[in-house]
């Protein structure tokens, strides 16, 4: 017992120093202290999960996995929990690592009562059996970095063996493949979903491709969207449960994050929490990092679309169509955090902005993919390598006061958030 306890505190005091060191250096230290304390003791996360005394909730999906975690944390901790959260979006199994790390007492202890980690769907089969999670949230589920995660119903046995360690879930309803991830098995599920017009503009993976209507799924909400109507930056929403209405002004735009605000609200009722507390935490809640945030810069207003996916690029298409005529940089990276395929890129719809009087311009590692795609969509844009230089570009052609709409990939967004934010873009945060 005592190596192991040495084992433990040699991994964490190791783990803590090379996160100092890296972000000396400045490569931030979201990743590198969880994997340097694994490899002196491979069981560092089952050990310090294991003090969290009211457990650990994942959420996982393909979109909205990191505004519903910001939106559940603030309702539990409106609620008077203590928190554990990745808030620096490292969602992989290192990164829970790290957060861990940083949060937990050398011999004992651990700042928070419960944790709400943010998961990548694919880390999720090897994170759950280790922290045997209360809840786990999913999303929805649709065509992502195919070079990772392949086809999609490969995605969902990642995550329906991970059901597999949790003691309940919350699913998406109108999402078919995520609402079926459950059945059969004797967990206790929730489901939350939207009213019909509402989920005609959140189509399902197999809508967005065979641009089906939205079909009845039979099953008993806890949770139901029942209104999502731009309001200034965001939305304002309305949710019913048990036969109560609440509503929230959300300071995030577009439907797909009333579904995030149902999620979360519907996994906070879960732990046991009243619905009265979400509207006044969702209404708190600024936007997460890249996601809907609108930055100040040379008398501009920069408003970041984070895009990783079809899905997710089809909702910032269908906000840009309803903005005022504006710049619009589009950044397309393809490293690692990106996903190396963009073929993606043809599957959005992207010939729905051929017909706004926005100013188009690419940019990023793939610029001239996004170029082309733009031409054969017969949309008029310039193409610029250099992500700084565009930009400028797009902030010159910009009035002062006015509006600029930058949609990056992740990586992307990192680099047009140093250029913005030089001070804090090398370690993403919620605040």
């Amino acid at each position: 017992p005592t190596i192991v306890a040495v084992r433990l505190v040699v991994a964490m005091l190791l783990g803590r120093l090379a996160g100092r060191l890296s972000r000396l250096v400045g490569r931030g230290g979201s990743a590198v202290p969880g994997l340097v304390a694994e490899a002196v003791d491979p069981r560092v996360i089952e050990k310090l999960s294991a003090r969290i005394p009211d457990g650990v909730v994942v959420v996982t999906g393909t979109n909205g996995k990191t505004t519903t975690t910001k939106m559940l944390t603030s309702i539990l901790e409106r609620a008077g929990h203590r928190v554990i959260a990745n808030t620096t979006g490292s969602n992989l199994v290192r990164g829970i690592a790290t957060r861990l790390i940083e949060v937990a007492g050398l011999r004992s202890g651990i700042e928070g009562d419960l944790a709400v980690f943010e998961v990548d769907e694919a880390a999720l089969r090897v994170l759950a059996p280790r922290v045997r999670p209360r809840l786990v949230v999913v999303t929805n589920l649709a065509r992502d970095q195919l070079d990772r995660f392949g086809e999609l119903l490969t995605t969902a046995g990642h995550i329906e063996s991970a059901l597999a360690h949790s003691g309940a879930a919350v699913l998406n309803a109108d999402d078919e493949l995520v609402a079926g991830l459950a059945d059969g098995t004797d967990l206790a599920v929730r489901h939350y979903g939207a009213v019909e017009e509402i989920r005609a503009a959140m189509p399902s993976d197999a809508a967005l491709y065979a641009d089906e209507e939205p079909r009845p799924h039979g099953r008993n909400l806890d949770v139901v969207l029942t209104a999502a109507v731009p309001a200034g930056d965001g939305v304002r929403i309305g949710l019913v449960a048990d036969g109560t209405e609440v509503g929230a002004a959300l300071r995030v735009p577009g439907a797909y994050n009333g579904y995030n605000a149902a999620a979360a609200t519907s996994a906070a009722r879960a732990l046991g929490v009243d619905l009265d507390t979400a509207p006044p935490a969702l209404e708190a809640m600024p936007p997460a990092f890249g996601r809907g945030q609108v930055i100040p810069y040379r008398d501009r207003n920069v408003r970041l679309l984070l895009v990783k996916n079809p899905a997710g690029f089809n909702q910032a298409i269908r906000l840009l169509g309803s903005a005022e005529p504006a710049p619009v940089l589009v950044v397309i990276n393809d490293r690692d955090a990106d996903g190396r395929d963009v073929s993606w890129l043809w599957d959005a719809r992207v010939e729905d902005l051929a017909g706004t009087a926005h100013r188009f311009g690419a940019s990023g590692i793939r610029a001239a993919d996004m170029g082309l795609r733009f031409k054969y969509a017969g949309v008029e844009a310039w193409v610029e390598d250099d992500v700084g230089a565009a930009l400028d570009r797009a902030v010159a052609d910009a009035p002062e006061g006015g509006d600029i709409h930058v949609v990056p990939t992740y990586t992307a967004m990192l680099e047009v958030l140093h250029l913005l934010l030089p001070d804090t873009a090398r370690r993403e945060t919620w605040t």
